[in-house]
């Protein structure tokens, strides 16, 4: 009965019913539609919100970026500064603003390093753009302090916008403190890019990712739309886009 319970639940809420609602759209465009590009259309969006919307998308998109950031991660035993990459806000209003969970997982496992090693920490992000105060560093400092985090070893960098700039403010930080090699702290879908990106920079690293977001053991569920693989998905979509944009653009 439970499992019944998951299939409709699956299929009435978002993004479920959008497949169903596309389903039918698409049953109806390719019954009255003479135009061969409407009923492609149709079939391409059919199957595209379908595989974004299930495991077979986070095989695809999600895993590769994952398992590299397991393949090239570290365990923390000398004794370098931790970068820990932003991952965005959360603004409550013009004045308060968190991390997000990514961010939280990041600084989270920075932190952990930061106990283990007592190293200097140093967490990248500026003001998101469309917002006037709080940057993503101000915002990571409140949240170790009430970690228990000795302010002395916080280290901020509050221009960064990008994973790019990322890089670009920290390699000046580092070549100024004639810093030989850091750990670079992200999120395990976000560590291809940033690796590239701080390779290109010419940056000494050792990885360590924060973590997963979506399961990498499937149960047959998964294989239904849900939101947490839509949601996976698209973040795993933006890195690859992300990744083909820096290429382009003679980034990486």
């Amino acid at each position: 009965m439970l499992s019944v319970e998951k299939v409709i639940a699956s299929f009435i809420m978002p993004p479920g019913l959008f497949v169903i609602l596309i389903l039918v759209l698409s049953i109806y465009l390719l019954k009255k539609s003479k135009s061969a590009l409407i009923k492609i259309t149709a079939i391409v969006s059919l199957l595209l919100i379908f595989f974004l919307s299930t495991a077979f998308g986070v095989k695809v998109l999600l895993h590769p970026l994952e398992n590299y950031a397991e393949e090239i991660s570290v365990n923390a035993l000398e004794k370098h500064p931790i970068v820990v990459l932003g991952g965005g806000l959360n603004y409550y209003s013009k004045n308060e603003a968190k991390p997000s969970l990514h961010s939280m997982q990041r600084l989270i496992k920075g932190y952990q390093l930061h106990r283990k090693l007592k190293t200097n920490l140093i967490y990248s992000g500026g003001i998101a753009i469309g917002q006037e105060k709080i940057s993503e560093a101000d915002a990571a400092e409140e949240f170790l302090s009430s970690l228990g985090m000795d302010k002395k070893f916080y280290i901020s960098e509050s221009q960064a916008q990008t994973t790019f700039e990322n890089a670009a403010y920290l390699k000046k930080w580092i070549e100024e403190n004639e810093i030989e090699k850091v750990y670079l702290v992200t999120s395990a879908y976000h560590i291809l890019r940033s690796a590239a990106v701080f390779k290109a920079q010419n940056i000494d690293f050792l990885a360590v990712h924060s973590g997963f977001i979506y399961d990498h053991q499937f149960s047959w569920l998964d294989y239904l739309p849900n939101r947490g693989a839509l949601k996976a998905n698209l973040s795993a979509l933006h890195e690859w886009i992300g990744l083909a944009w820096y290429y382009i653009r003679g980034r990486i």
